[in-house]
């Protein structure tokens, strides 16, 4: 029989879902070789630029150690030994199992020209990737569990009323010598982190904006101040695709004078100014329209991964033995380091 004439036997479903309609598609009308998967984010883009552990047990405790105090003038003679208090908590991270999953009906194989498990395989694989970025992207902004047994919540230094203000808000675990003065408040509570708001301005009238000068230069100049970077140390910027086209409106970033690659003429601004941008469109989006573009380093946050994102194909006897192709992820994250987690607000609507 002709290939044509099998792709004219117009074999369909009427019952099946959409979901099960989909193969349909491909069904054979002509040569074809292989599959095109849609466009579509295949790879992680955050993991890769924060620390990630394997876990084994249901809870996992990092150790963290803080400063010690200022050290003292000996002053006196047999004097009794100095003992310095220092702090120590610990972050408690669990783990999330995920799956998902695809049946291909033999019925539906023997309409297509080319066997479509392996493209099938690369779409389901593409979605855990993806899934590794909401998971880090979540765990940023959400609550960390800390103290000696994880009894205390930690907060993200968002002031959810105050988003439309032009101060840098500073959570008051992470502070440092900082203070509510000029241009910075600080969150009072079990808070971390820093937020630069979506009206910042160095000087002069605040007004809602993207992705500036002014805001980049305040990321740096807070993480200076609470000293977590060092000075020639580069930041990860995760922006979307509004962002990234308000680099290219900023004179300093286009212009070959101030930037060593010529950002203009590549359409494509990867560093400045100590920052790396990295490019992802699963940032969340306030209620006031803003992006929460995320600035950090890599000991903000840690991915714990029980079971490596993997896959395993059967027949499954209750489908009458057809194939079913599983891809499976245990994973959780949390944020580690306030003082070197911040988010930028960036106007987009």
């Amino acid at each position: 029989m002709a290939l044509s004439a099998v792709g004219s036997q117009g074999y369909s479903n009427a019952s099946a879902s959409n979901g099960e309609n989909f193969i349909e598609k491909a069904y054979v009308a002509a040569f074809r070789e292989g599959f095109e998967q849609a466009y579509q984010q295949t790879e992680s883009k955050l993991q890769p630029y924060f620390e990630s552990e394997t876990q084994n047990e249901e809870y996992q405790y990092f150790d963290r150690i803080g400063t010690a105090a200022d050290m003292a003038e000996d002053t006196s003679r047999f004097g009794t030994n100095p003992n310095s208090e220092i702090d120590h908590d610990r972050r408690r991270l669990g783990l999330v199992d995920y799956e998902l999953g695809k049946y291909i009906d033999e019925k539906d194989l023997k309409r297509v020209i080319t066997d479509p498990m392996n493209a099938y395989t690369q779409a389901l694989l593409a979605s855990g990737k993806r899934k590794m970025d909401d998971i880090i992207i979540d765990k940023f902004f959400g609550t960390a569990v800390t103290g000696k047994s994880g009894g205390t919540n930690v907060t993200f230094a968002t002031a959810k009323n105050n988003i439309n203000d032009d101060l840098i808000f500073v959570g008051n675990k992470s502070k440092g010598t900082i203070t509510t003065s000029g241009k910075y408040s600080v969150v009072a509570g079990d808070t971390e982190g820093f937020t630069v708001t979506e009206n910042y301005v160095a000087t002069g009238s605040s007004t809602s904006s993207g992705l500036t000068l002014d805001k980049l230069r305040a990321v740096r100049h807070t993480m200076l101040r609470l000293q977590s970077i060092e000075q020639d140390e580069v930041i990860n910027c995760f922006v979307g695709a509004r962002q990234l086209d308000d680099l290219l409106r900023i004179d300093e970033v286009i212009n070959s004078d101030y930037s060593v690659r010529k950002n203009l003429a590549e359409g494509n601004v990867t560093t400045f100014m100590g920052f790396r941008f990295i490019h992802t469109e699963r940032l969340p989006v306030d209620d006031d329209g803003c992006r929460r573009v995320i600035v950090a380093t890599p000991k903000a946050l840690k991915m714990s991964v029980g079971s490596g994102l993997k896959g395993d194909m059967w027949r499954d006897p209750s489908k009458k033995n057809i194939p079913y192709i599983y891809f499976k992820l245990c994973a959780d994250a949390s944020r580690m380091w306030g003082e070197v987690s911040g988010e930028v607000r960036c106007k987009e609507a």
